[in-house]
């Protein structure tokens, strides 16, 4: 299960989705007829979905916080979820992000040939630019990036070939035992950037693991990690996503067992 976060092409067991998303500094100026041009123009993403708009996404902020009112920009238009016909590949907008993604269609514990990240930025790098020209078209502005994200979500069976298997067969830091366990939830959190004391965060990576099911009612150890930086003004965003990425691994590298099936 250790191919789900390698840069090459590889067959993964154990990974469900892979997520690529970037927030844009000014919200796009959408309507419903903006929306409709947009699917239109990715007809290549045939199966269409309306989902509910995400919040905003701020990068994390530490110590403690006092409370604040927001205002946000009122009644926002549907989350767009395109998929490819095959629903491996999807693509999201709402005013305020853009998102790419595959997903596996096996069910969980089968092997799927996930393309592996270096081809995943490569089809991201070409998705965005056909974004910036539509935007571009459509409102006389290419969208600038504020924030970048990168999320891999993964399940692992907890029987192989009915045999069941521990929790520290999987994870290093989890010492073997004869213990049942019913409940596991570990979650951590490391910075990208050796940022000083006291400066925000530019980059922060989250690992969270837990017992769960997977469709149907299949228990599964999950095993997520998130990324999000910043993007400054005028940096290019795939440098920082390679760098979030390059420490998405190297967690995933300390803390899994590489001969974990």
């Amino acid at each position: 299960m250790v191919q789900a976060l390698s840069v090459a092409p590889a067959t993964t067991t154990t990974l469900q989705e892979f997520v690529l998303a970037a927030h844009f500094r000014s919200p796009l100026p959408l309507g419903l007829m903006d929306l409709a041009n947009w699917v239109n123009s990715f007809s290549d993403y045939p199966l269409h979905q309306e989902l509910p708009a995400l919040p905003t996404a701020n990068m994390p902020v530490e110590g403690p916080q006092m409370p604040a009112i927001q205002f946000g920009p009122g009644p926002m238009l549907p989350r767009m979820l395109l998929r490819s016909q095959d629903g491996r590949y999807s693509l999201q907008l709402q005013n305020d992000r853009l998102a790419f993604g595959w997903a596996r269609i096996e069910p969980v514990g089968l092997p799927a040939d996930y393309p592996g990240f270096e081809r995943m930025l490569t089809l991201w790098t070409e998705v965005r630019s056909r974004v910036e020209d539509w935007s571009q078209s459509r409102f006389r502005a290419r969208p600038q990036y504020r924030l970048v994200e990168i999320n891999y979500l993964n399940a692992a069976p907890l029987a192989v070939e009915g045999k069941p298997k521990r929790i520290s067969e999987i994870f290093r830091f989890v010492q073997p035992g004869g213990r049942t366990v019913n409940g596991f939830n570990v979650q951590w959190a490391e910075r990208v950037y050796p940022d000083p004391e006291g400066e925000p965060l530019r980059a922060i990576v989250t690992a969270a693991v837990g017992l769960g099911q997977a469709p149907p009612a299949i228990p599964v150890l999950s095993f997520n990690f998130s990324g999000m930086a910043t993007v400054a003004d005028g940096q290019e965003s795939n440098h920082i996503i390679n760098d979030v990425h390059a420490k998405i691994r190297e967690i995933y590298q300390s803390a899994m067992i590489s001969d974990a099936h």
